[in-house]
């Protein structure tokens, strides 16, 4: 069994961050679209999230694809 490299530490701390980012969005997202019924303008928030979830994915995606070199 080896250790791991420099930038396999390094990418696992980014895709992390990444995956803590994503669940901000998720999260944010959540409570506007809780609070749709309140107001129109927490659609607009709501609305984006899972495609900019899908982007953040799709980053960490290769975040760990490069890192795993």
């Amino acid at each position: 069994m080896q250790g791991k490299t420099a930038s396999q530490h390094k990418s696992e701390i980014i895709v992390v961050c990444i995956a803590l980012l994503a669940f901000v969005v998720g999260l944010v997202g959540h409570l506007a679209g809780a609070s749709f019924a309140n107001s129109d303008a927490f659609g607009y928030i709501a609305a984006p999230v899972p495609l900019l979830t899908g982007i953040i994915a799709l980053i960490a995606y290769k975040v760990a694809a490069n890192g795993d070199h």
